[in-house]
């Protein structure tokens, strides 16, 4: 919206007020409307409908909406949001796979469900529902909320999204027998605890460049949100990958860069040894001479295929 000549608007975001204060131009949109302008007068009265997306080719490819969902964190008190992305060949009769994009990290935005219009994730295609999910670590809940994380790293989010599939578990085209979760940095730590902390819900994770314990990573972040060692250590074994991995029952992969200045590869290795002691299979992929990266995404998706689509019997069912 531009401003600046007698009449115009001025503002920033979504919205802009004339220099007379007797008009608004306000841009809004939901997870399942499109982006429109409409132009309203003092009161809030709608004067004029000035821009509204076309959503002809959407219709067209007979793409799905994403739909909202609520459930409450872990501590039964505090609502939480989801989203749900649908194939364009959707069937309700069927039951279908399940994959999360997920990053996890304290007051982070990243793939967190918000009321941006998107269009379905083009991973719907190969036949998944596609979940994004909170937890009272994202941005926007307040201080309160966040604080519940506070010396809890690897716990609180953890738990939080975990509730947030069981609330899918009761739809007739869920499956909860596959469901499978991925991510880089704190995403891969986050799909590594989840199937590790909680194998009854995630049954496939990738897990790429995952920091697996706050006693190895920096100072300057892990201190922030879990004080030093000595002063917290139940919190930093709570967090620690490797305290749960003779907890794994579904299909790990792990990926990391033996240049990463970052995640020091040691993490992985920390937690490779843990599960070779516990006798635990998985899957292992390298980035020679790469940084802070993630897993090369047809690998991935080969990876999840193979498990949650053509081979679903080599999972173990959750209890």
């Amino acid at each position: 919206v531009g401003g600046g000549a007698a009449g115009g608007f001025g503002g920033a975001g979504g919205c802009g007020i004339s220099s007379d204060n007797q008009f608004i131009a306000d841009i809004y949109q939901t997870h399942d409307q499109p982006a429109a302008t409409q132009l309203l007068d003092a009161s809030g009265k709608v004067v004029a409908q000035l821009a509204k997306a076309d959503t002809s080719k959407f219709d067209q490819l007979g793409l799905k909406k994403v739909e909202m969902y609520t459930y409450m964190a872990a501590d039964g008190k505090t609502p939480l949001f989801g989203t749900i992305a649908f194939p364009s060949n959707f069937d309700p009769s069927r039951k279908y796979p399940t994959l999360v994009s997920v990053y996890g990290g304290p007051a982070a935005g990243n793939n967190v469900p918000t009321e941006n219009f998107a269009t379905p994730s083009p991973t719907t295609e190969y036949g998944f529902l596609v979940v994004s999910l909170s937890s009272r670590a994202v941005p926007g809940m307040g201080k309160r909320v966040l604080d519940s994380i506070y010396l809890k790293l690897g716990v609180t989010e953890m738990d939080d999204m975990a509730e947030g599939i069981k609330a899918l578990w009761n739809r007739p085209y869920f499956d909860k027998t596959r469901v499978g979760i991925y991510g880089t940095s704190y995403g891969g730590y986050t799909s590594a605890m989840e199937i590790l902390r909680h194998p009854d819900v995630f049954t496939a994770a990738s897990a790429s460049s995952p920091p697996t314990s706050w006693y190895n990573y920096d100072s300057i972040y892990t201190e922030r949100y879990m004080w030093v060692p000595e002063g917290n250590k139940e919190g930093y074994e709570a967090g620690s990958a490797m305290n749960f991995a003779k907890d794994l029952r579904g299909r790990l992969l792990l990926y990391y860069g033996t240049a990463d200045n970052n995640v020091h590869p040691n993490n992985s290795m920390q937690l490779i040894r843990a599960l070779e002691s516990a006798g635990k299979s998985f899957e292992l992929q390298v980035g020679p001479d790469q940084g802070h990266s993630g897993v090369n995404n047809q690998h991935m998706m080969e990876f999840f295929i193979e498990n949650l689509v053509v081979h679903p019997e080599r999972l173990i069912a959750p209890k």
